[in-house]
């Protein structure tokens, strides 16, 4: 969340940068502070009501102690009216507080200065790694590959479930353990994170502090939980959402909390199962593990001091590039402009891996430095000394990779002529000798 304080200070400086992600936030930065100024004439009119009424209390004590009750109860009456004009202002600046917070829960991050002005094509490439495979056979696409490995059965899942769901087999299920575990054993003993299984589903309030809500409330899966299955005499029913990505209960993990004197930066990686509707997708950006709805990840999250955050965000990328290496991926990073960041971020780097099939460059890791704008929401601060006063922490997540994009490249830039796809290196030890994937002697039947 933005501070109010700074909006009000720099109405200009935030109207101009939020304008750079959509020009339709100048008018709710104008509303804003229309109401933050109709807040303040309130408090200030609450004030001296309340300054009234405390003298005339302590009038009426005086003139109780003198005798003239006459004249005290004339006071009270004063009282009484003044009470009534206090509930009446009162309820006023409640009200238009609560739509100041409205405005407030819809504004993003301000874009970063470094970060380029406008949409999708003003992105910059600022890095690239490795060549891209090049066959002397027409590569097959990964969706042909996991059918003819039989890795991936999208039709039993679409019975199962739904469209946008997949069984992984076999070898498939094998390689997303495989990632999974390269990722977290690279990341916890290379990389120095310390290694969370958090809960799957939170609250509204977790979902809010790290920008999920409200803006995406319906990209979330909803999970409601009958009272009768309580079990606490409950009389309201229980909401939660599941999580699309570890970072929303990562970061919620010192939710309302001081941290006193802490080694920035927490490091923290968490592998966890993700669901996001993904409405709106169709024919081939949706085709197989482009475009799923329930996936595996492995999320990177730091918490550090604010002049340590630029520094984190060079460095928390770097950690996810490193899985790219390992792998052997040609990969390349870009900085993503203003109209083109998430909700939360400030600034923002893209990893995209290449997939021969293809012949496209995939999305497979988003590396954001949100500043202070999740900590705000989420109540998060800390303390530099004893008795210092608190400051927001900086919090940066990491996508340590996504697999299903992952595993798309893999499939596709590994294959070999006879169909097989070749092991990367890194992941050997975790196959128990075997080097490709390849048809198995007893393939379970897949049907369409």
């Amino acid at each position: 969340m933005l501070d109010l304080k700074y909006i009000r200070e720099h109405p200009e400086e935030v109207s101009d940068r939020l304008a750079s992600r959509d020009a339709d936030y100048i008018q709710v930065i104008e509303r804003l502070l229309s109401l933050d100024s109709t807040q303040r004439e309130l408090k200030t009119e609450l004030d001296e009501l309340r300054k009234q009424r405390n003298e005339l209390s302590r009038q009426i004590g005086k003139l109780m102690k003198q005798g003239d009750v006459q004249a005290a109860q004339e006071s009270k009456q004063v009282v009484a009216e003044v009470n009534e004009r206090i509930e009446i202002a009162l309820a006023e600046f409640k009200a238009v507080d609560s739509q100041c917070q409205h405005l407030l829960a819809e504004l993003p991050n301000l874009p970063d200065i470094s970060v380029p002005v406008g949409g999708e094509e003003s992105r910059e490439l600022v890095k690239e790694w490795g060549e891209p495979p090049r066959f002397d056979f027409q590569p097959r696409d990964h969706v042909q590959l996991a059918r003819e490995l039989n890795l991936v059965d999208f039709p039993a899942a679409a019975r199962v479930t739904g469209s946008g769901f997949q069984f992984f087999v076999g070898q498939g299920a094998v390689m997303q353990r495989a990632l999974i575990n390269l990722m977290l054993e690279v990341h916890v003993s290379r990389h120095g994170y310390v290694e969370m299984r958090p809960p799957f589903m939170v609250k509204e309030s977790s979902a809010f502090s790290t920008g999920q809500l409200p803006k995406f409330s319906e990209e979330m899966y909803h999970v409601f939980v009958p009272l009768s299955q309580t079990g606490y005499g409950s009389t309201v029913q229980p909401h939660y959402y599941l999580i699309p990505t570890a970072e929303v209960p990562v970061c919620n993990y010192f939710r309302e909390q001081i941290l006193e004197q802490p080694n920035f930066p927490l490091k923290f990686v968490a592998y966890s199962p993700c669901w996001r509707v993904e409405a709106g997708h169709y024919g081939k950006e949706a085709r197989g593990l482009m475009r799923v709805h329930q996936f595996e990840k492995v999320e990177l999250v730091n918490i550090c001091a604010p002049e340590q955050s630029a520094g984190c965000l060079e460095t928390i990328t770097e950690e996810a590039e490193h899985i790219l290496e390992l792998l052997q991926l040609p990969y390349r990073r870009a900085l993503l402009p203003s109209g083109d960041m998430g909700f939360a971020a400030a600034k923002t780097y893209d990893l995209e891996v290449y997939a021969a099939a293809m012949d496209e460059w995939l999305e497979v890791s988003s590396a954001s430095n949100t500043l202070d704008f999740q900590a705000r929401r989420a109540g998060i601060r800390f303390r530099r000394e004893p008795g210092a006063k608190p400051e927001f922490v900086h919090m940066l997540n990491a996508s340590g990779v996504a697999l299903p994009r992952l595993l798309i490249a893999l499939l596709e830039n590994y294959q070999l002529e006879n169909g097989n796809v070749r092991i990367p290196q890194a992941l050997l030890k975790y196959f128990g000798g075997i080097k490709y994937l390849s048809p198995p002697e007893n393939p379970i039947p897949f049907f369409d």
